[in-house]
Parts: structure tokens; C-alpha cells; sequence
């Protein structure tokens, strides 16, 4: 794990180191995280939002549609509420528990700690909701993403389902890999990737850390691509579909 980002990030997380695999997150989380995680079978944006709104949590406007997800977050004023399909097979939720972590670190938690570095503790009541913006705060969150209203991660997506503008492919790569961080560290694979080819990699993705079989599929292909010796000439994460 060589990027500077990604060992900050599994820093922020603060989930202790895992000698157990497949490794069961959700007994940690509450520890360590202001995250509530609520199973909810067929999960939908709508299930979501009526949940929040029995338990007083709901803040602001948020999207309440009947399309099915894996799983989503809605954070507000530093704490999170985590939805996850109870309905989906126990390597999708394992990695779409990993994955909201991973945004509500990298997507809240980090980003209203740089505000609060740069602008004080005056800024909470605009990051907490409570107050408007200024025009220089307003200029301020959007340089830097700084939330300052209740966040939801519905990311915006075409029709096949790939993320619509370049800021969202990066949010989602970068949850990607804090998630495959957390699930299967590098340091635990770096005997296997001395040696391994491809479909070692990935039966042992799948095997040993219990990741789905696309998601197992691409983290192989990102842990080889940043082994010196097989970097290819390659720009882009190849889709699952295609078989890559």
C-alpha cells in the first residue's frame, strides 16, 4: 500500500488489523465509527428514508425512489446512518459494507476535518446544517468538497449504470480501494503476488477474503498492475462484464 491517501484513509477508518478472513466488519464498526448499520432486505432508497424518519434521523431533502440498491449512507453533522440489503449474498454485502465505509470516511469524515483545520471551529454550525454559507465558504466547500448539508451517496449514473462525470468515477474508485484495503490488505497478498498470475490472485480474492467474483476480478487487476514488473500499458479498470 504505497499511496499516501489510502494509508491515511484505513488510518481514519480506525478498524483494528484483521488476522481473521473473510473479515466481519460489522462487528467493529460500532467501535470505532459514528456509523449506525441498518439491514434492511430489498433495500430501496424509499425503505431508507422511512426508516429515518421513524427514528428522528431524517435531515433535510433527500431522494426516496423505488429502485434497488446494495447499500447506501446518509451522513449529517459527523455521524452516519449505513442501509445495507440484507437480501444480497454474504460476499455483495461484505464488500458493499467495506464500500460505504470507505465513502463515508473519504466523503465526510476527512473532508469537515480539513475544514475544521482550515477554518476553525466556526465553521461547524455551516457544516453542521445550522447556518448558510457565506459566498467564500460556498467557494471553499466546492475546492475542497467540504459537505455542508446532509450527504446521500445516490451518485449520479447513466442508464448502464457507470457514474456520469469524472468527480464521481474518482469518489467511487477511491471507496473501491479503501474497501479492498480494509477487506484483503496488500501486505497479507504480497507473498502470493510475488509469483501469482491473474486467476491465483483472484481464486484467492474470492476464497480466502470472500469478495465477490467482479470485485475479486479487479482488485487482481489494480494489485497487478502496481507490481512493478507487469505494469501494463492500460488507462482505465476493466469492466467485470467483459471478462478482463
Amino acid at each position: 500500500m504505497s499511496e499516501g491517501w489510502l494509508q491515511e484513509a484505513v488510518k481514519d477508518c480506525g478498524l483494528p488489523a484483521s488476522a481473521v478472513f473473510p473479515r466481519d466488519l460489522a462487528e467493529d464498526i460500532p467501535l470505532v465509527l459514528p456509523l449506525t448499520v441498518v439491514p434492511l432486505p430489498g433495500l430501496t432508497p424509499r425503505k431508507g428514508l422511512a426508516w429515518l424518519v421513524s427514528h428522528n434521523r431524517a435531515h433535510g431533502r433527500l431522494e426516496a425512489t423505488d429502485e434497488l440498491k446494495h447499500g447506501f449512507t446518509v451522513a449529517h453533522t459527523g455521524v452516519g446512518v449505513l442501509f445495507l440489503n440484507s437480501a444480497d449474498p454474504p460476499d455483495e454485502q461484505r464488500f458493499t459494507l467495506a464500500h460505504e465505509v470507505a465513502h463515508f470516511v473519504l466523503d465526510h469524515l476527512q473532508p469537515r476535518s480539513r475544514a475544521l483545520r482550515a477554518r476553525g471551529v466556526s465553521i461547524l454550525p455551516v457544516l453542521n446544517g445550522r447556518q448558510e454559507p457565506t459566498l467564500s465558504e460556498q467557494l471553499f466547500s466546492a475546492l475542497e468538497r467540504i459537505p455542508y448539508r446532509t450527504q446521500s451517496n445516490f451518485m449520479d449514473r447513466n442508464d448502464k449504470g457507470k457514474p456520469r462525470t469524472g468527480q464521481v468515477m474518482e469518489s467511487e474508485l477511491r471507496a473501491d480501494r479503501l474497501a479492498f484495503e480494509l477487506l484483503a490488505p496488500r501486505q497479507e497478498l504480497l507473498p502470493l503476488l510475488n509469483h501469482a498470475g491473474r486467476k491465483e490472485l483472484e481464486a484467492e480474492l474470492i476464497s480466502r477474503f470472500g469478495l465477490p467474483v467482479a470485485e475479486a476480478r479487479t482488485y487482481a487487476w489494480w494489485l497487478l498492475l502496481e507490481r512493478p514488473s507487469r505494469r501494463p500499458f492500460l488507462t482505465c479498470v476493466p469492466d467485470a462484464e467483459e471478462g478482463n
